[in-house]
């Protein structure tokens, strides 16, 4: 009976549609602090726990981006080096990334993102990644090199990239 139990709650579970949050392979998981340097480049290694091959997200200069208007024209200055990431088939181009204690926030005003055409299914991965990248997420740091990012939207691993 605890077999049937068991095997139902796990039934039920994935037929839900909700994220699956998988922890990640170490156990000496703790939030993010001050000290943790988060510049570099990490590869999503899942996406709400499914494979992610080849894509990253490359954290390069800490801050916000400035906004310049001048008569005729407006100037955005990001903090150098840039942060992009790859999702699987376009490159997002963001301005700047915070933290907050354990929260990341991406630069989402004036970020540009390419326009390739790719399969349904890249186009898939690359929207759930999107949709968490595209809001303020809770850092959880495995030492040395494990990140999951986590918001409503979902849950990211990331692993360090050597440089």
């Amino acid at each position: 009976m605890v077999r049937f139990g068991l095997l139902l709650t796990l039934a039920l579970a994935a037929c839900s549609g909700a994220p699956v949050s998988l922890p990640p392979p170490h156990a000496d998981i703790r939030p993010v602090v001050a000290k943790d340097s988060l510049q570099g480049r990490w590869a999503i290694s899942a996406v709400n726990g499914r494979q992610g091959n080849g894509l990253w997200l490359d954290l390069g200069g800490e801050g916000s981006a400035t906004v310049t208007r001048t008569e005729g024209a407006v100037f955005i200055g990001s903090p150098q080096p840039p942060t992009r990431a790859f999702l699987g088939c376009n490159d997002l181009h963001l301005t700047g990334w915070t933290r907050n204690g354990d929260k990341l926030t991406l630069g989402s005003d004036y970020s540009r993102m390419t326009e390739r055409g790719c399969d349904p299914a890249t186009i898939a991965l690359e929207t759930r990644a999107r949709a968490i990248l595209g809001k303020t997420m809770t850092m959880e740091f495995a030492p040395p090199s494990r990140l999951r990012l986590i918001n409503e939207n979902g849950t990211l691993d990331l692993v360090r990239q050597k440089s």
